[in-house]
């Protein structure tokens, strides 16, 4: 297994973020079980075909996902990435110097977020009650970044 990766500082968090809810994690242990057993009893009946290997493949992959989560956020360095299992843990960080543009817009009571680098960039969805702070937080840690905000004013 893979070390947990060192926290970082979280000044806002994003809703684009993921978790394996209760009920998606009990039905992964559920079909994880199921394959383990059919790739033994294939195993034990007719010894290593295509389909244990197969079913124990899958298993094996249905373990993972079982304490998936995938977490954004905005902290001192930059937006940052990080997913999570059992097996690995990976952070992407998108450090303040890297950003050429940054566009907000929000709709009902969400608020998208492109955040350009170069020719690719990246798409965050936050709470429309962030979008003060978000500004506050580009203004101060990326004060020469431009920030369109098309935000409809009504």
């Amino acid at each position: 297994m893979a070390e947990k990766l060192t926290p970082l500082e979280s000044l806002l968090v994003s809703a684009s973020g993921r978790e394996a809810g209760k009920w998606k994690s009990i039905s992964f242990v559920i079909i994880a079980v199921y394959l383990f057993f059919t790739a033994g009893w294939q195993f034990t009946h007719g010894g290593m075909t295509q389909k244990a290997l197969l079913n124990l493949f899958l298993g094996c992959c249905s373990v993972m996902v079982v304490k998936y989560e995938k977490r954004i956020y905005v902290s001192p360095l930059g937006f940052v990435k990080e997913t999570h299992t059992w097996i690995s843990h990976h952070r992407e960080l998108l450090p303040w110097n890297e950003i050429k543009y940054v566009t907000l817009t929000t709709k009902g009571n969400r608020m998208m977020t492109l955040i350009e680098k170069d020719a690719i960039g990246w798409k965050l969805f936050f709470a429309k009650d962030d979008h003060a702070k978000l500004k506050e937080i580009l203004k101060r840690y990326a004060p020469k970044v431009p920030v369109n905000d098309i935000s409809p004013r009504f």
